[in-house]
């Protein structure tokens, strides 16, 4: 009997993961749960011992519109990571996707290794952020704070619900304020391989965060563009 300790995987739509990379999630720890049914999905990955979402968009209705819809729906219920499952062929559709709330886009044809290798790297990413409750380290850039202990962001004193990958990009720009960071240097930080559709990825993530900290996201105060080179705080 295999020891899933390491939570749920939950996928959602017709394909949603290969049997390979089922196997290999399963050979890991993690217990694999397949739902169509939407308010299940909402309730099971709220739970406490749900680890990720799987969003294949190649959903039994076929309705792009209303699975965009439901991936915010889902983003709001909680800020477990969510990885979109979408043709390679469809910029447009990864670009919303990860405009409205994914984590990470990938291919309908990936890899078993791939595949598993970015969902370790969200998970570890979530658990990373969620466990570091002892460091007493918070960065301040102005009005904003980032206090890594509570893995909190404010803004003049009000709260931001950031995701764990907005997160994370906040705090790696924020680390050392005025420090310019190129889209690859992001990329590979964050997402931890080669960067494939670098630059539209973190430009979706980057006017994402402005939309939640800054008072004008077309005059950022905060998240600044340093045309040519890249995205810098401060």
């Amino acid at each position: 009997m295999l020891n899933t300790t390491e939570g749920k995987i939950f996928i959602y739509g017709a394909e949603g993961a290969s049997v390979i990379l089922e196997c290999m999630l399963t050979g890991c720890g993690y217990s694999i749960v397949r739902l169509d049914d939407r308010a299940a999905l909402l309730a099971g990955f709220a739970a406490e011992d749900s680890a990720l979402l799987l969003y294949d968009f190649n959903t039994k209705g076929g309705n792009e519109t209303d699975s965009l819809a439901f991936l915010a729906t889902l983003r709001k219920s909680s800020n477990k990571p969510i990885i979109a499952i979408v043709d390679r062929d469809k910029e447009m559709l990864r670009i919303l996707a990860l405009n409205g709330g994914a984590d990470d886009v990938m291919d309908t044809d990936c890899s078993g290794m791939e595949g598993l290798a970015r969902i370790q790297a969200q998970i570890r990413c979530y658990r990373r952020i969620a466990a570091l409750k002892n460091a007493d380290t918070k960065i301040r850039v102005d009005d904003l704070e980032i206090d890594d202990t509570s893995k909190l962001v404010t803004v003049g004193g009000k709260q931001v619900e950031l995701t764990p990958t907005e997160y994370k990009i906040l705090h790696l720009l924020a680390e050392c304020p005025g420090r310019v960071l190129s889209n690859r240097q992001i990329y590979e930080s964050i997402w931890k391989t080669v960067p494939l559709g670098a630059d539209n990825t973190i430009a979706v993530h980057v006017r994402h965060i402005r939309e939640k900290i800054e008072e004008n996201p077309q005059e950022p105060r905060y998240l600044q563009v340093v045309w040519g080179q890249g995205y810098k705080v401060g």
